[in-house]
Parts: C-alpha cells; sequence; structure tokens
C-alpha cells in the first residue's frame, strides 16, 4: 500500500517536471538531515515554483473530507510561507479534498482562520490550482 498522498505527489511532480521541461525552475525541498542520513529538521514547505509569469511555493497536503484541519507543523509552515509571500511570491497550502478536488488555501486565508480561533477550512469557495490553466491544462 503506497503511503498516503504518494499519487498527490505524483501528480505534482508531474507538473513540476513539466515546468523545467519548458524552461522553469521547479522542485520538492527536502527534510534536513545529517551526512548520515538522520533526521535535523522538516523542510519550511515543500515545493518552489518559478516561472516568468507564476512565483509560488506551497506545501501540499491530502485529506479525506471537504475539511483540512491544520495541526502544527502547518502553523510552523504558515510563518515560513508568509515570509516569501510577504516577498512578493504566491503562497499556498495545496491541498486534495476527497482525492480528487484540489484547491488553493492561500497563506493569508490559513493565517486568518487561525487568528479566528479555528484550525479548519472547508474545500468551498477556495479556487483550484490556478497554475494548471497558466500552463494550458484543464481544471474542473
Amino acid at each position: 500500500m503506497p503511503r498516503r498522498g504518494f499519487q498527490f505527489e505524483e501528480q505534482i511532480q508531474k507538473v513540476c517536471d513539466y515546468v523545467e521541461a519548458i524552461g522553469g525552475h521547479a522542485h520538492k525541498n527536502h527534510p534536513e538531515r545529517t551526512v548520515d542520513g538522520i533526521y535535523k529538521k522538516g523542510e519550511p514547505f515543500d515545493y518552489e515554483i518559478f516561472l516568468p509569469n507564476y512565483k509560488a511555493v506551497f506545501d501540499a497536503k491530502e485529506c479525506k473530507t471537504t475539511k483540512w484541519h491544520m495541526v502544527d507543523k502547518d502553523i510552523r509552515q504558515c510563518d515560513e510561507m508568509k515570509k516569501c509571500k510577504n516577498a512578493g511570491l504566491k503562497a499556498y497550502f495545496l491541498i486534495c479534498f476527497k482525492g480528487h478536488d484540489v484547491r488553493m488555501i492561500d497563506v493569508d486565508t490559513a493565517i486568518a482562520t487561525l487568528k479566528n480561533g479555528s484550525k479548519t477550512i472547508s474545500a468551498a469557495g477556495n479556487p483550484s490550482w490556478d497554475l494548471i490553466k497558466i500552463l494550458g491544462g484543464t481544471q474542473k
């Protein structure tokens, strides 16, 4: 049985490969480890994608329902992505709801939700992944 989120990450990797093939830059970040492979700390967020008309950082999540519940790691990632947004990049959580409904949750939306005393964000009202349309694909 593949690990949770593996199929979603495979699809994101295909997008990253395409971005690289057309001359952009895209990669997945990895946790910091020692030379012996011992885990030191997690990555600030999962992905970076840079094109002339699109510069973004994001973290990918998958949930089985139409609601995403943030955990402590997500809150730390909000802090790191907010720094990138402050520098002019798009920064968001890319959430795959119910195994097929991919939505972008802007880091400012996540922060506002936390400030309002909640850790839960619904798929409803949040946009589909805009990069797919920008690259010439189709969105549901």
